[in-house]
């Protein structure tokens, strides 16, 4: 009875061992991606890119504002 306890116990182990090993190569390679991709706000500090998050930020003219309104 003690024998496929411990035969179990390694099968555990290996099957544990397998499964980190995936999620720690898939959160290498996820790191190794995100810091290889341009950030949105650093494009957007360069002038290219998404224009920002669609809020209102003082001091920009929005399309139907009369522009004599910000001063």
């Amino acid at each position: 009875m003690e024998k496929p306890k411990q035969n179990l116990i390694k099968i555990l182990l290996i099957v544990n061992l397998v499964i980190s090993t995936c999620a720690a190569i898939g959160v290498g390679y996820l790191t190794y991606k995100q810091s290889t991709t341009p950030d949105f706000s650093e494009m957007r500090s360069r002038g290219g890119g998404f224009p920002g998050n669609g809020q209102f930020q003082p001091g920009q003219f929005q399309p139907g504002q009369d522009q004599s309104d910000q001063n």
